[in-house]
């Protein structure tokens, strides 16, 4: 018997390579840590008081990551918000 893996809906992948098309090859990365990091936050039916708050981390970790790689703070910001639309749709599919 195998553990599960932390996943996403399938949905997820068509919608990081949507934010990430315009950020460049060298965030490759940069979305494949963010992806792992949604996969292992997202908390099931979480309490309608915590909605989001379980990808804090992940979206700090992706600031952090798009700016080592060199992205602008425009489109780090962009992207963020477009992250943080991202989180909220994965948290309302719980």
């Amino acid at each position: 018997m195998t553990d599960p893996m932390a996943s996403t809906p399938g949905w997820v992948d068509t919608a990081l390579d949507r934010i990430f098309a315009a950020l460049g090859p060298e965030t490759g990365p940069a979305r494949d840590a963010f992806a792992t990091c949604l996969a292992a936050q997202k908390a099931p039916a979480a309490p309608s008081d915590m909605l989001g708050a379980e990808f804090e981390s992940c979206h700090a970790a992706l600031r952090r990551n798009l700016l080592h790689a060199g992205v602008s703070r425009a489109m780090v910001e962009s992207a963020l918000s477009e992250a943080e639309a991202l989180e909220a749709e994965i948290a309302a599919d719980s």
